[in-house]
């Protein structure tokens, strides 16, 4: 699939999530916005992570730990797997760490990335001096591995995905993603793979490959506290990998990346698991009703989900993604348009999955819409 040329975004700009600019375009009070487009807990962030900026926010004025080996090995200890504090890389965001591991890779290498997905995969490698090579997802975004592997060049030196998958929430089998790393490690290519999902599905543990990193010197994995924990602006992401990769990341990373009050929100969430499992169980039956409420609408098709965000196609063409969009802006609704992922055409949006009440006035308000369109 092409980029359609009815949507009038740049791929290179646009994220889910903008709320503020979203209120500035339509003159929409920030608290008067329904938010769907930013794939962050609505639920917020945990009470325990919430208090502790209120308790420790004295620590501002003094640099962050250069090395908080506590921290790494409370990390470590989070993630399971037998993963140790020297597997632990923190970055500000997990944006800084996608970014990061392109620049140890040589000049004019070439990445392959599965598409769609995330667009800062691209634009780290560009940024470098790389070049991509696109390789189209089937239609229910399973992974032909034999696909991918063809498009691997000796020039190849980065593969990147992201699972749960985005923007489908479609979640990967552990052994369909290590038999490409197992591919990655025997050509000397870097498998990053960004598991910002991973905590909302429900086999995300059974399938994580956090714990192969001592196996696969070439595995990169990629998380952050933004989406699950709904710490976005706390903006602290970690990487898991082998020693020897470390090591060389940390030669690239600039100090002093990330703030002081990271290490003691972060433990204070991790610690939470009454916020954990009231996540997991709100956003896995919020999921389940949404579903079956928008799968009842004839024009759309809801692709399963494993995470926080749902995929619809439009299958009534006489409406874009970027309509849609347009549409349930006027009725305070921010969506995110998915026409600016690479590899994705203009009949596709992505929706967060917020409260009943929330999820019900999103549905009937896009039945509405869609009502006065045929």
């Amino acid at each position: 699939m092409e980029i359609s040329s009815v949507c009038k975004e740049r791929r290179f700009v646009s994220h889910g999530g903008d709320i503020w600019g979203f209120s500035r375009k339509h003159n929409i009070p920030l608290e008067d916005v329904l938010e769907f487009s930013g794939p962050i807990n609505f639920m917020g962030p945990s009470p325990k992570a919430v208090e502790s900026v209120k308790q420790n926010a004295r620590l501002i004025k003094f640099y962050p730990d250069p090395n908080p080996i506590e921290f790494k090995a409370a990390i470590a200890q989070y993630v399971g797997h037998d993963v140790k504090a020297e597997n632990i890389l923190l970055g500000n965001g997990s944006i800084e760490l996608i970014y990061m591991i392109t620049e140890v890779l040589p000049r004019r290498f070439n990445a392959v990335i599965p598409v769609p997905s995330f667009s800062e995969y691209e634009k780290a490698s560009l940024r470098v001096g790389g070049e991509v090579a696109f390789v189209q997802l089937s239609a229910d975004f399973s992974l032909d591995k034999d696909k991918i592997k063809r498009a691997v060049t000796d020039d190849t030196k980065i593969m990147c995905i992201c699972n749960p998958h985005s923007p489908s929430g479609r979640l990967y089998a552990k052994d369909e993603v290590l038999d490409l790393v197992d591919f990655c490690k025997r050509r000397n290519i870097i498998f990053s793979i960004d598991e910002n999902y991973i905590e909302f599905a429900e086999e995300g543990d059974k399938n994580t490959v956090a714990g192969m990193v001592t196996a696969y010197d070439n595995l990169f994995v990629i998380r952050s506290v933004t989406k699950f924990f709904g710490l976005a602006g706390l903006r602290f992401g970690y990487a898991i990998a082998s020693t020897h990769l470390i090591d060389k990341l940390e030669t690239v990373r600039q100090p002093w990346s990330m703030n002081g009050l990271v290490k003691t929100t972060t433990l204070a969430a991790f610690s939470d698991t009454d916020f954990i499992k009231n996540t997991k169980e709100t956003i896995a039956n919020n999921r389940a009703k949404l579903v079956k409420d928008l799968s009842e609408i004839g024009a759309l098709h809801v692709h399963p989900s494993t995470t926080n965000f749902l995929l619809l196609k439009i299958l009534n063409r006489k409406v874009s993604s970027t309509i849609l969009k347009e549409l349930l802006a006027k009725e305070r609704i921010l969506v995110r348009d998915c026409c600016t992922f690479m590899g994705m055409d203009d009949s596709y949006i992505r929706i967060t999955v917020r409260s009943a009440k929330d999820n019900q006035t999103l549905v009937d308000t896009i039945k509405k819409v869609m009502d006065k369109q045929f």
